[in-house]
């Protein structure tokens, strides 16, 4: 084995891969959300707006059959009329269909004046933020963009995600927000909340949270709170074989995601260290030093070495 020195690895390593675009998601609760146009395409973005919790208010004179069953189901407001800027005031999200670049560009100017996030559909070029696939587990929600390169291999994606994440996800998620509050009241940051949240995910797909998973899972963290092993530190060596992330175990992928400290050679592919979690300390081997890695299990981190086979 390599001894170690505490040489802070080249940032490119640990660093996340160029984006094509920045993921964000919107918090629309009790927002206005402003949808100008009464097409099937419009209707779509309105029930879309609608159930991440936008109060959604649709701006078109004639509507089609699925807009006005969202109205006549009360999912979105409508105003009989077109749009126009004054429609965009105090909105946190617009969205458009525009029958031409002329609308498409008038919207989008108008959406920036007012400094509302503006998308008008299937015009890439005057939008301000893009629509994903989305895979629903709410409160868990993935969203998926090809950066409209290939739409198609976006839906392809989302179906090999559905068939992963079972149903019972969101009610572990649900329970999760339940318990956040009072696990922080129970568990120290860091180490014992890690290991809890850890504990909650290995049960998270499976089948849906029975009734007494709840007092389980609080019992469960009075005991990681009494349990000093809990906030001792470890130490996990890591043969790497590959340069493909694809080929690293369940397991080696679960411990990079639980480390505070990642310890690599130089030989260690960035793809491979870009599974550790964002948040860990990276640290490149070479010839000098040779505590490191007993000092920091010593302080109660959770070591991974990486050395390649």
């Amino acid at each position: 084995m390599q001894i170690l020195s505490g040489q802070q690895s080249s940032p490119a390593f640990g660093s996340i891969g160029r984006l094509a675009v920045l993921p964000v998601f919107f918090n629309l609760r009790n927002k206005r959300g402003i949808v100008a146009g009464g097409t099937a395409a419009a209707a779509w973005k309105a029930e879309l707006l609608s159930a991440a919790g936008g109060d959604v208010h649709v701006y078109a004179e004639i509507v089609s059959e699925e807009m006005s069953a969202l109205i006549a189901a009360g999912i979105c407001t409508h105003h009989a009329q077109p749009w126009s800027p004054a429609s965009l005031e105090s909105a946190a999200i617009a969205v458009a269909d525009a029958a031409n670049d002329v609308e498409a560009r008038a919207f989008a100017n108008a959406a920036e004046k007012a400094g509302v996030p503006c998308n008008v559909i299937d015009q890439p070029e005057f939008c301000q933020f893009q629509f994903g696939s989305i895979v629903n587990r709410s409160p868990v929600v993935v969203g998926i963009s090809t950066d409209g390169a290939a739409p198609i291999l976006g839906q392809a994606i989302r179906r090999r995600i559905e068939s992963v994440l079972p149903a019972s996800l969101s009610a572990w998620a649900q329970l999760a927000q339940r318990l956040r509050g009072r696990i922080s009241e129970i568990l120290l940051p860091g180490t014992q909340r890690r290991v809890f949240w850890e504990h909650l995910v290995d049960r998270a797909f499976g089948t849906d949270p029975a009734p007494h998973d709840e007092a389980s899972l609080i019992a469960k963290a009075m005991q990681i709170n009494g349990n000093k092993a809990a906030l001792a530190g470890s130490l996990n060596i890591i043969s790497v074989a590959s340069d493909d992330p694809e080929l690293m175990t369940l397991k080696a992928m679960r411990l990079l995601q639980m480390a505070d400290v990642i310890i690599h050679s130089p030989q260690i592919c960035p793809m491979v260290l870009q599974l550790g979690r964002r948040e860990a300390k990276r640290l490149l081997a070479n010839e000098s030093g040779d505590d490191v890695m007993e000092n920091l299990q010593s302080a109660g981190k959770h070591v991974v070495f990486l050395s390649r086979s």
